[in-house]
């Protein structure tokens, strides 16, 4: 089965929408999402029906919570974030539906896949707050990782797609769009990337100079997401462009 996987959606509908119009190609029947479904941007309630709407349809759907969404109902102090993310958090509890913090409130942080297959927000071990950066405490999930007989895991929250594998002595950054990765018993953590507001352009100035992909603008501006082939093992890394411009609006309406 193909799953598709997102995360860090961050109340960007017009990200969103785009990464889901991009995947009808792939006729993903499954759906994994990695959580931050709010936060940082100006439409939670959309983005929720979104998400609803697209699990629904799935055959197989897993849902995640992530710190953002977590913080709505005071499962994370507000005071762990910064000023900015501070900010989105109380405009957001100003302006989301009742209905949609019950919704998130229910989601777990992490998920077993199938029998080799884990999937959490952050870290594993931290699922809310922790990040996976390539370092210690990368290898450290891959010692649990082995001892819990799991060989892919995937994770988000640090806005940035990445291949980290073989004990976390090799590693892949913003693998370009359309690279794809087979996994064998290897332990390996794969980040999707953000959907809503991604902090790296994956392979972006190889992607630029092959002419895969246009310069990125305000009217062209990237999407980040995954398929996973469960039946098959491997994951691809994928960019849909969407016009970012009227989003850059809102936030600036929203004081974000």
């Amino acid at each position: 089965m193909k799953f598709l996987v997102v995360s860090d959606i961050h109340a960007n509908p017009e990200a969103l929408s785009a990464v889901l119009g991009d995947a009808l190609q792939e006729d993903c029947r499954g759906f994994l999402c990695l959580g931050d479904i709010t936060g940082y941007g100006p439409d939670p309630d959309a983005c929720v029906r979104l998400v609803l709407a697209q699990a629904r349809d799935a055959e197989m759907a897993f849902v995640l919570s992530g710190n953002h969404d977590a913080a709505l109902t005071g499962k994370i102090p507000v005071e762990w974030f910064n000023a900015h993310a501070q900010r989105s958090v109380q405009y957001t509890r100003s302006v989301i539906s009742e209905a949609s913090v019950e919704w998130l409130d229910s989601l777990e942080h992490t998920a077993r896949l199938d029998n080799a297959t884990w999937a959490s927000h952050g870290s594993p071990l931290e699922p809310l707050t922790g990040y996976l950066w390539g370092g210690l405490e990368t290898a450290i999930v891959f010692s649990w990782m082995t001892d819990s007989e799991f060989s892919l895991c995937f994770c988000g929250h640090t806005h940035e797609a990445a291949l980290y594998y073989g004990k976390a002595r090799k590693k892949v950054i913003a693998p370009a769009p359309g690279d794809a990765a087979v996994f064998s018993d290897v332990p390996a953590i794969v980040n999707p990337g953000s959907v809503g507001f991604p902090r790296t352009f994956n392979g972006a100035k190889a992607a630029v100079r092959k002419g895969r992909v246009p310069p990125v603008s305000r009217a062209s501006y990237p999407a980040y997401y995954a398929i996973w082939n469960q039946t098959e093992r491997t994951v691809s890394w994928r960019e849909v462009r969407y016009d970012r411009r009227p989003l850059e609006e809102r936030l600036s309406r929203a004081g974000l």
